[in-house]
């Protein structure tokens, strides 16, 4: 075994102890709206908190596709547990490959990180930009040696356990030419911050993916990772698709395994008294087995095969390239949808019972397409980009 494959073999075998401990508390979790402090805890001892990070600094060293088929593997245990920690994954795998924790400033925050395992976590999302490409309501003010930060997020995952939150603002800089985006990092401690508990949802419910309100909050210059001018395509745009696309494609192909898993399983056990076989046997059954397997390979290789390019450093320029690393989401999380829709009908009218972990799977699953890119704004990029059109041209429509 050459070395490459025996660091991966032992990071999927940790994926797969902490998911096989996880799922013993899933439905628990899920059932109660609760969050997994115990969860994050585990993986801060076995250092899965910092697995993108080189080992250097603490971490285990995974690259994008060991990565994701860790988060693959993880996700079958405990979709919740896998994508609360994937908003922290993702982020840190991105900024070290753009070169953020390597600046000066960072050292102490890569420490914090690597080896004091706190967490970071986004504070992106505002249900008021719609489908808009790249604009924030949420406001960052530059004002002398300081920026003064005002907003609300909404899907905060990790919230009660967040150190540093990752937020994502408009720049407004009198000294600017143009409008700026702007990505901070701030301490949960800082002034002006706030988590609302609104998180009440239909799946993933023990992601706590709280409201965060940041009112008149005051950081130095020094807490911008990263401002950006609005209306450009950067390669370091197209790395955080790429962390976040194929990493949350991932977990939602890992909550799809379980669930064929176990129809698989049950159509092995059960049954019926006219049969004289277990339903496997049925040939509907059998055909709808097929389609599962089928969307499984498919979505498996389209995924591996797009981080490896990615790992590789294959070109993935303009929004050609964000359409390349994006797909592989929108496929993924789609076909999801449909294997669980499959184990469902597989496994019948049980399926529905709580006392079932499929019940589960059904509801967590039917997130995924809600991600950035959604469905809808993932096809106009895809349209677009075939067409010819310039996803930022005015009109839009």
């Amino acid at each position: 075994m050459s070395e490459q494959s025996d660091k991966q073999a032992r990071l999927l075998a940790l994926a797969g102890s902490l998911a096989d401990d996880f799922a013993t508390r899933a439905a628990d979790h899920d059932l109660n709206n609760t969050f997994p402090f115990e969860n994050i805890e585990r993986m801060k001892e076995t250092g899965y908190t910092a697995l993108v990070l080189p080992e250097e600094h603490g971490g285990l060293g995974a690259n994008l596709v060991e990565y994701c088929r860790c988060q693959e593997r993880l996700a079958q245990g405990c979709g919740a547990t896998a994508l609360a920690i994937n908003m922290h994954l993702f982020g840190l795998g991105s900024m070290l490959e753009r070169g953020d924790l390597l600046r000066p400033q960072a050292r102490q925050f890569l420490h914090a990180v690597g080896r004091q395992h706190q967490i970071i976590g986004g504070g992106i999302t505002e249900p008021e930009t719609g489908g808009n490409w790249g604009l924030f309501v949420s406001r960052a003010a530059k004002e002398g040696d300081s920026y003064l930060l005002n907003g609300r997020k909404a899907f905060t995952s990790l919230a009660p356990v967040i150190d540093f939150f990752m937020v994502m603002v408009t720049v407004q800089d009198p000294d600017a030419d143009g409008m700026f985006s702007g990505t901070f990092l701030v301490p949960k401690h800082a002034p002006g911050l706030k988590i609302v508990e609104t998180w009440d949802a239909m799946g993933m419910r023990a992601t706590a993916s709280h409201d965060l309100i940041i009112t008149d909050c005051r950081v130095p210059l020094d807490h911008a990772i990263r401002i950006r001018r609005i209306g450009e395509i950067l390669p370091e745009d197209i790395s955080v698709f790429a962390w976040f696309s194929l990493s949350v494609a991932a977990i939602y192909t890992g909550v799809a395994i379980a669930a064929l898993n176990f129809a698989k399983q049950f159509a092995d056990r059960h049954q019926p008294l006219p049969l004289p076989r277990p339903i496997k046997y049925l040939p509907g059954i059998q055909f709808a087995v097929a389609e599962a397997e089928a969307l499984l390979a498919a979505t498996r290789a389209y995924t591996c095969e797009t981080a490896k390019a990615w790992v590789n450093g294959e070109p993935f320029v303009g929004e050609e390239g964000l359409v390349r690393v994006c797909m592989p989401k929108y496929v993924a999380t789609n076909n999801a949808i449909r294997i669980v829709d499959l184990a469902m009908e597989i496994v019948g009218s049980v399926g529905i019972f709580k006392k079932h972990p499929l019940e589960r799977y059904y509801r967590d699953v039917r997130a995924g397409i809600n991600h950035p890119f959604s469905n809808a704004r993932m096809r106009e990029l895809i349209g677009k980009n075939a067409l010819g059109i310039d996803l930022l041209e005015m009109p839009r429509w």
